[in-house]
């Protein structure tokens, strides 16, 4: 007979705002996907942490955040601002819709992985 697996819970920082994980604060794993943008769970959890104070030693906006933030063509303060005053997921993926040049004219393109040369 074959042995099944048994489902893996979530880790604990695989929900919006991050988590704890062995014993220290942090934000969604880089595969996590929201609206379709890579990255973007991920940037919002410490731009929230980084608003209450609570980053620990994660930075926002990092070097990979401020890619996404050049293609979503929107500034670290903008973000910011979106990210504390959304209340979900859903509310942040329409305010970013909102205000990203590249979102509205469809000319959106970003890649966490970027291709080696």
């Amino acid at each position: 007979m074959a042995q099944t697996e048994a489902p893996q819970a979530p880790l604990t920082n695989d929900v919006r705002d991050g988590g704890w994980r062995d014993g220290e604060w942090k934000p969604r794993p880089r595969t996590n996907v929201i609206g379709g943008i890579e990255w973007l769970a991920r940037m919002s959890d410490k731009a929230r942490a980084k608003a209450k104070g609570t980053i620990g030693d994660y930075i926002y906006p990092c070097p990979a955040d401020k890619r996404l933030l050049g293609a979503l063509e929107v500034d670290p303060e903008t973000f910011l601002d979106l990210a504390t005053k959304a209340s979900s997921d859903d509310e942040l993926v329409a305010g970013v819709k909102e205000v990203s040049p590249t979102l509205k004219a469809g000319t959106f393109n970003f890649t966490i992985n970027r291709p080696k040369e």
